[in-house]
């Protein structure tokens, strides 16, 4: 009787151990799964934070331009009518109609957010980049929103007061051939110019200021993947 109650004790802790190792291993499966779910996740947004960076650069150079033209317009107000009309022209157009659209992929991160995936990720750090990131995404475009409902009342003017010479683009894409038409450039006009260049900065800061850390994020998500 001994030596069956240990052969039944020993079959018993046979199946207990084989039943313990299979819930183990399928949980180490299902944990593997999901950290594999969330490193192709953090690869895709790797990519989107890519052309977020090219968008970056372009929007950069575009507010760039548009405050050199505009400033250019405002420190020579009174003495517009002595400007060659073509760079007179090519100011107003410049300053007027150079604005940029941040259109950003958010999905992947909404998608990592909502499925729990986030909450893998062993670095705080790429938590609170994304979160920042994609917050301050929303905040860049409603300032892009402000300058160009901002700008409205100036379409009207340069349409009305420069001619467009031909349909060349500069390196961004955007016409540039203008033409001075008018006649005396009212205080209003200039105004609402000098005050796009505080609007236009003020975007700048903040695109620059994100551009870096977009940078430093690439870094702490390459880590987090490894």
């Amino acid at each position: 009787m001994k030596k069956y109650f240990i052969k039944y004790i020993l079959e018993f802790l046979v199946i207990v151990i084989g039943i313990s190792l299979s819930f183990y291993f399928e949980k180490q499966n299902a944990i593997s799964y999901k950290e594999e779910l969330k490193n192709q996740s953090l690869k895709r947004i790797l990519k989107n934070i890519e052309v977020d960076i090219e968008d970056y650069n372009f929007n950069i150079e575009a507010h760039e331009l548009s405050i050199k033209s505009a400033n250019w317009l405002y420190d020579r107000f009174d003495d517009l009518p002595a400007q060659p009309k073509d760079s007179v022209g090519y100011h107003f157009g410049i300053a007027i109609t150079v604005n940029t659209i941040f259109v950003d992929n958010q999905e992947e991160y909404r998608g990592l957010q909502n499925s729990g995936l986030l909450e893998l990720i062993e670095n705080d750090q790429v938590v609170i980049g994304l979160q920042n990131k994609y917050t301050r995404h929303d905040f860049l475009k409603k300032i892009e929103e402000f300058i160009i409902k901002n700008k409205e009342p100036l379409f009207d003017y340069l349409y009305k007061n420069t001619k467009l010479i031909s349909r060349k683009v500069n390196n961004l894409g955007l016409p540039y051939d203008r033409t001075y038409i008018g006649r005396n450039v009212t205080n209003e006009i200039i105004e609402r110019i000098n005050e796009s260049i505080t609007w236009h900065t003020f975007y700048l800061t903040l695109v620059q200021n994100r551009k870096k850390n977009d940078l430093e994020l690439v870094n702490l998500i390459k880590s987090e993947i490894n």
